[in-house]
């Protein structure tokens, strides 16, 4: 399985770094890798969907900022994120992929509800110990001790890569941490800084927690943020059947509209089996995500403009 995660970022490497960026041909040279079953960082995760992966480019030392990223739908463990990934690397990020139980999604326990539903079923994924009904996560099973559990892993197994230096007496250090996601793992990323103080949060394609019953947005929107409103990023395609609710949420989150990026190139892939919503990918999946004629992201740009630089020294990003 290692293999599988060295190939995994090789390939999102060649995929997206070019040679002009001073890249040597031997891609597995300028990175280090590490696949990890969840429940190999604590015994208490019994539930997953696949593994944990955390990476990072030789030539950036030790001083890149983390990026955690929360996998989102069951298309991202088929195809994943890459282009954007790889984009975070090159942006001097170290990267953590957290994986989680994706089932049951969101929309199917609470489209039909009401208020505080969606509230419960964020706070149950993120953190745990907080059943609701069809939904009953373990504390070590929520994603902020994934989080932690995976942290302390990598410091017992690779010192000598200080992955501790995100840690503070064993939990992450969150106020220096970046967090993402796409999807369901974006609307989770976004209630997460709102509890918590992090240094940047990257919403990808989500949340549009709302209510059929009321037609109104969740309440957890709306509440107080730990996190600063200039640390905020979201993005979203024009064309995807949720838009016109994305544009309701993340002006309740109180994204400024100035760093809210909005993709309106068309999906380059289509509807088929197991693909039924190309427009909500193409924001940074690599089968789905625009390319111009020579083959480039259309899309980078605008996360160029989201990572910001992950070693901290840009306006937005600092603590």
């Amino acid at each position: 399985m290692r293999h599988f995660v060295q190939v995994f970022f090789i390939l999102l490497l060649v995929f997206f770094i070019s040679p002009t960026n001073g890249m040597a041909d031997d891609w597995s040279s300028q990175i280090v890798e590490h696949d990890v079953d969840p429940g190999d960082t604590d015994s208490g995760i019994v539930k997953s969907d696949a593994r944990n992966v955390a990476g990072y480019m030789k030539n950036i030392g030790e001083n890149g900022r983390l990026f955690v990223f929360f996998g989102g739908a069951q298309s991202f463990r088929q195809t994943p994120n890459i282009p954007f990934i790889a984009d975070a690397l090159e942006h001097h990020y170290r990267v953590m992929m957290i994986d989680y139980v994706y089932n049951p999604p969101g929309t199917l326990l609470c489209d039909q509800s009401n208020d505080p539903c969606f509230f419960d079923y964020r706070k149950a994924k993120i953190f745990g110990g907080a059943p609701m009904k069809g939904l009953n996560v373990s504390t070590p099973e929520g994603l902020v001790a994934r989080t932690a559990s995976m942290l302390r892993y990598l410091h017992r197994k690779w010192p000598a890569e200080h992955w501790d230096q995100y840690l503070d007496h064993g939990q992450p250090r969150w106020a220096n941490i970046a967090v993402s996601g796409f999807s369901q793992g974006a609307g989770l990323a976004a209630f997460f800084a709102k509890t918590t103080t992090v240094a940047r949060v990257i919403l990808l394609s989500s949340p549009w927690d709302h209510y059929q019953n009321t037609n109104s947005v969740a309440s957890w929107l709306s509440s107080p943020s730990a996190t600063p409103a200039d640390r905020w990023w979201g993005m979203y395609s024009a064309r995807e059947a949720n838009a016109p609710w994305m544009q309701k949420t993340y002006a309740a989150l109180g994204i400024s509209p100035d760093h809210i990026r909005l993709v309106t190139d068309a999906a380059q892939c289509k509807p088929g089996s197991g693909l039924y919503l190309p427009n909500h990918w193409a924001v940074a999946e690599l089968g789905c995500t625009p390319r111009t004629t020579n083959g480039s992201f259309m899309e980078k740009p605008l996360w160029d403009l989201m990572l910001g630089d992950g070693r901290g020294r840009d306006e937005d990003s600092a603590p």
